[in-house]
């Protein structure tokens, strides 16, 4: 998996996805991404940004990732600085969930 290599070759930030394969964003590939994040801030300190991106089209799917990342990294992660979701199909699920309330 090329997120968890590039984590050690420098990167500040690893994505699930650049959203233009058949497969996106899993669950499966950001837990391993976040548990390779968590092992490498483990061993030197050094904080890497996570991204979740490609397909994620629902809010209730993007709070699962903001979940995942919360249990795994900490609530530390949950700034723009370390937390992303890729959001270009998000956003008319988010508005139409703000109409709700």
């Amino acid at each position: 998996m090329r997120g968890v290599q590039s984590v050690y070759r420098g990167s500040d930030f690893i994505k699930t996805s650049t959203g233009k394969e058949k497969v996106n964003a899993t669950y499966e590939a950001a837990y391993v991404m976040c548990h390779a994040i968590k092992q490498f801030y483990s061993a030197t300190g050094k904080k890497v940004g996570f991204k979740a991106a490609g397909g994620i089209r629902s809010t209730l799917e993007a709070l699962g990732y903001q979940a995942m990342v919360n249990e795994i990294l900490g609530a530390e992660w949950l700034k723009p600085n370390l937390f992303r979701i890729g959001a270009s199909s998000l956003l008319d699920d988010i508005i139409k969930q703000l109409d709700k309330i």
